[in-house]
């Protein structure tokens, strides 16, 4: 098949990663895969039989002279490259991909990516395409029960990894050589790497740890990425005083080094579509703590390969933090049943191979 697929840009992100790790997979499988986008950081993860089409879709704006731009520029590329199905990824570009089909007559399909509040011109011009791809269960019931998308019309697919790129296969002497050049001391690491956004439940798990210093006063805290909410979480960890032991890192393209240091990897979310991030500690064999919220039930299949906590409660989190730092039976357990399980539910050969069959349907 020949595959248009169509992201806002490539900077570092859940829906960015998608849209490179789908591109990839379905080009291995033997597909031709364009992707347009204003381009990004990640856009040197795609490989070199990938297209690239740079397009002005930095935007948030369905109605921006930038969209009509890009359709002006991709109705020809559709035509001279013969697509055969468009796919697009963000709220913008799924109004790219509509305007797209009518003047095309090439068919597109949507993923939803997350929890979207049902506005006027979101419910009354969808754009939901010919069918409508949900990451999660939780996606799906929402765009069933709060948009009305026709339940025939939407395909659940897990979002997928390229597994093979998380194996934990750092030695003992390299974990400790990282740590030093991070500036780690000895002890437990607990580790999130995350948006610094309100709704990432950061401030709960800075509050969880504070209490958990009194059971383990020699454990550390790594925050890994950025946000807007950036000063207020290193405001809390200073009020807390506990700044000597709580790390804060930058975006990172090297997930898997952060993850081979970690004791534990927590994502205390108020909600959450999916979650990349935890499938990637499972690979690595890293235990997780995560909340009882959206996609995350779905990943630890509701708590068999991790633990479960409700949201915004920092002393469930700390005790279970705690569990794991000190239940050794118990991290044996989910080291070993829960790299196998996400090997087997979200890898990214398993999701192309779904994302074919939807892209069959509606040719």
């Amino acid at each position: 098949m020949r595959i248009l697929l169509l992201t806002s840009h490539l900077n570092i992100g859940g829906i960015a990663v998608y849209t490179i790790t789908l591109a990839n997979s379905l080009c291995k499988r033997g597909h031709s895969v364009y992707v347009a986008s204003s381009g990004g950081t990640l856009d040197r993860e795609l490989v070199s039989d990938v297209g690239r089409i740079k397009v002005p879709l930095n935007t948030k704006s369905e109605v921006s002279i930038k969209v009509l731009l890009t359709v002006f520029r991709l109705r020809r590329f559709i035509r001279d490259e013969n697509i055969e199905v468009i796919h697009a990824q963000t709220r913008v570009t799924q109004f790219a991909a509509h305007i797209l089909s009518k003047l095309t007559g090439i068919p597109y399909v949507v993923t939803w990516h997350g929890f979207y509040r049902a506005h006027f011109f979101r419910k009354f011009f969808p754009c939901w395409g010919k069918r409508t791809i949900a990451i999660s269960k939780t996606v799906s019931r929402h765009l069933i029960d709060v948009f009305r998308r026709e339940e025939d019309k939407v395909r659940l697919i897990f979002n997928g990894i390229d597994t093979s790129k998380f194996v934990n296969d750092y030695s003992a002497n390299e974990r400790e050589d990282t740590k030093r050049r991070y500036g780690l001391k000895d002890g437990p690491i607990i580790g999130i790497i995350s948006r610094l956004a309100p709704e990432k439940g950061h401030i709960y798990l800075i509050e969880a740890f504070k209490e958990l210093l009194v059971e383990i006063p020699d454990a550390q805290l790594i925050i890994v990425g950025e946000g807007r909410s950036g000063s207020e979480l290193k405001n809390k960890v200073r009020e807390l005083g506990i700044e000597s032991v709580v790390y804060f890192f930058g975006e990172t393209l090297n997930t898997k080094e952060f993850l081979a240091i970690m004791d534990v990897f927590t994502r205390p979310s108020e909600n959450e579509p999916f979650g990349l991030a935890i499938v990637e500690a499972m690979l690595m064999g890293v235990p997780v703590v995560a909340t009882d919220a959206g996609g995350y039930k779905t990943i630890l299949d509701e708590g068999r390969f991790g633990i479960l906590v409700p949201p915004k409660d920092s002393v469930a989190l700390k005790d279970a933090l705690v569990r794991i730092l000190t239940d050794s039976n118990l991290v044996k357990r989910l080291r070993e049943t829960a790299r196998e399980y996400a090997i087997q539910n979200f890898s990214a050969d398993r999701m192309a191979e779904k994302v074919e069959v939807v892209y069959k349907e509606v040719i």
